[in-house]
């Protein structure tokens, strides 16, 4: 049995009064694990800034001699100073360490213009339980949810400044993730004031079959919850199914149309192109990249005709559809479309991306489309190599093989 504390906490736009509330809860709650808010160290209006990571790491010292004194471990949102760059972070802090166990991926443009998108996100075993964290505006996607469930977690713990006018939201969404990714699920959201948004608690766990384990309430307060760690079995199995990968593969109509939706949602496409002829760890690499700068990755894939204009009548290796296919079971890759040019402009005009990607080898002023992307307020980026490898170079590899 695991006993969590969720600390319903009004945040204060001060560093040491949210301190002192923090170390008088840990002082009052009974659990053996204690949650805290989103930024509860600091709230969202404190001056975010390297040389604040002083005070910031003071407070955290200060938590943890508590911790030390009274035998908990604490969870708690605060920001992250790495590498000059400010991260929205949830640390966990115990009598033996203090470390950042998560941060902020998905970042809520109205809140979160001060950070950086983090990576950071390592489950936390305690007890017997593995916990999986995210951190609010992260509870609207199902993907992250999955993926911590993949991992083997028991409990999702979601640390939030949930605003009240979506409050519905918070506890749908709550209750959803722990019903399909059958794992229990606890929310800890503050009170608080940001400019004209309203936090106003409504703190809530589930089992995995939906039932809420506590009352919602808009005051400061306490809920101690106690989770099982053998699980009654359910009546029904979880299921993931595999997608046929070749639905993946579009024609420019069918793109076009894909991308105006997800556009409309606030989605952001990212962009690149290339032969794909052998499949390799550049590769790979390469489009996860691209993929983690957005919302959804289109490969425009030069055709068949398109690779002989440009390397010649031996190439490609492998016909288009071989190529696209293999594309297509790349989880990172979200769609793949044929281009007969030489280059992708006629994809690039048809299609806006809002993110246009090609390695760090091309200098920006050479890149196809980097103009015409920027003159609507898009973005280029150029990604750095991580394996010195090419389709050219495994090919003169197999030659020599075949000759020795």
């Amino acid at each position: 049995m695991l006993k969590i504390s969720i600390v319903q906490m009004e945040v204060k736009h001060s560093l040491e009064e949210n301190l002192q509330k923090i170390k008088n809860f840990i002082e009052l709650a009974k659990g053996n694990l204690i949650f805290f808010p989103e930024l509860a160290l600091t709230g969202y209006k404190f001056p975010f800034d390297s040389s604040s990571q002083k005070n910031i790491n003071e407070a955290l010292l200060e938590v943890q001699n508590l911790t030390k004194s009274c035998g908990k471990s604490v969870l708690l949102g605060a920001p992250h100073y790495e590498e000059n760059k400010i991260y929205n972070a949830v640390y966990l802090i115990s009598p033996k360490t203090i470390k950042v166990l998560a941060e902020k991926n998905l970042l809520f443009p109205e809140l979160d213009k001060n950070f950086f998108p983090g990576k950071k996100r390592e489950l936390l075993e305690i007890d017997g339980f593995k916990i999986g964290i995210i951190i609010c505006f992260e509870l609207r996607s199902p993907e992250i949810a999955r993926t911590l469930t993949k991992e083997g977690i028991n409990l999702l713990a979601v640390f939030a400044q949930w605003p009240k006018a979506r409050i519905k939201h918070w506890k749908a969404l709550l209750r959803a993730r722990a019903i399909e990714n059958q794992i229990f699920v606890a929310g800890v959201n503050a009170l608080s004031q940001i400019e004209n948004l309203v936090i106003a608690g409504h703190s809530l766990s589930f089992s995995p079959s939906g039932e809420a384990l506590n009352k919602k309430s808009e005051k400061e307060e306490i809920i101690e919850v106690s989770i099982p760690l053998k699980l009654e079995k359910l009546p029904y199995p979880m299921k993931i199914p595999c997608s046929k990968i070749s639905h993946k593969i579009k024609n420019l109509d069918e793109l076009k149309s894909i991308v105006q939706k997800r556009k409309e949602k606030g989605q952001v496409m990212v962009f690149t192109n290339g032969c794909f002829d052998i499949l390799h760890a550049g590769h790979v690499h390469y489009l996860n990249s691209a993929r983690a700068l957005g919302d959804f990755l289109v490969v425009g894939l030069n055709s068949d005709k398109s690779v002989k204009k440009i390397k010649g009548v031996l190439r490609p290796v492998n016909f288009e559809k071989e190529r696209a296919y293999v594309l297509a079971g790349l989880e990172c890759v979200d769609y793949v479309v044929f281009f007969d040019e030489e280059t992708p402009e006629k994809l690039i005009k048809s299609l806006k991306p809002d993110i246009l990607v090609k390695g760090a080898d091309w200098e920006e002023d050479k890149i196809v489309g980097a103009s015409y992307i920027k003159s609507y307020g898009g973005k280029v980026k150029r990604i750095s190599f991580e394996f010195d490898t090419s389709t050219t170079k495994i090919i003169e590899k197999i030659l020599k093989i075949y000759k020795d």
